[in-house]
């Protein structure tokens, strides 16, 4: 009787801590089965977000435009920096223009006084939107080597400047602003500088300069950075001590004593 009862006991005993011991054995599965599905999902969440954000980058660079290497009309290149007078002339569409010379007086670091040589064609262009003024600059560098230099294949494209007028056009009015906005900074990105007034943009061969004049009227100056580095090497040659030593030197082999 004694063996029957402990037999009872031992089996009460163990049956409770058995189906613990299953039950804590089988929450154990369960819960790695959800851990592994939550990292997966997780996996899912983190790949898609970074496909979604690597596309919001590439979908906000905006492609900038190189600023113009000389005379552009309707994004093609006319006339490069250094195109000569005569070759320009042939392509404004204007054949009345006139040019007009005239001298600007340079003092150098040794006291000289020397006249730059240059000359300018102004003529006017009419679109849809737009009334344009357009000015195109020439120097003559090769006038600062020799005075014998002095016919207008020596003068050579350095600047450009363009006054823009709005037309009216109704509704909705395109102001100045706009074409800031739309235009210069969509196209050509930030600028290198802004100075409160212009706009500016620089690359290894040109200035890029635009402003705001009024609500209707736009400015817009261009300048060859390789054109003005080709004056001060001409007046440096000629002007400086070492320069003018040089120039001596080649007047006087022609002497003979």
């Amino acid at each position: 009787m004694k063996k029957v009862i402990i037999y009872i006991l031992a089996m009460l005993v163990l049956v409770p801590v058995q189906g613990e011991g299953l039950q804590l054995f089988g929450g154990k599965k369960s819960a790695g089965k959800n851990e592994s599905t939550n990292e997966q999902e997780e996996l899912v969440v983190d790949r898609s977000s970074s496909v979604i954000t690597s596309r919001k980058n590439i979908e906000s660079v905006i492609p900038v435009k190189r600023i113009p290497n000389g005379w552009v009309f309707r994004d093609e290149l006319l006339a490069p920096w250094e195109s000569n007078l005569p070759a320009v002339l042939s392509i404004i569409p204007d054949t009345t223009v006139e040019v007009v010379y005239h001298d600007d007086n340079r003092t150098t670091n040794e006291g000289f006084v020397l006249p730059i040589k240059r000359s300018s064609v102004e003529f006017q262009y009419t679109s849809r939107l737009t009334h344009e003024q357009i000015r195109l600059e020439f120097v003559n560098v090769d006038f600062i080597y020799s005075t014998t230099n002095n016919n207008d294949s020596h003068f050579i494209l350095e600047g450009i400047t363009k006054k823009v007028k709005l037309k009216d056009t109704g509704f909705p009015q395109l102001t100045s602003n706009d074409i800031i906005k739309h235009k210069v900074l969509m196209e050509y990105g930030t600028p290198r500088e802004f100075d409160g007034v212009w706009h500016i943009y620089e690359d290894a061969n040109s200035t890029y300069k635009v402003r705001e004049l009024d609500e209707r009227n736009i400015k817009v100056e261009m300048m060859s950075l390789k054109v003005k580095k080709k004056i001060e090497k001409a007046i440096d040659d000629t002007y400086s001590k070492q320069g003018i030593e040089y120039k001596k030197r080649l007047m006087v082999q022609g002497i003979d004593i």
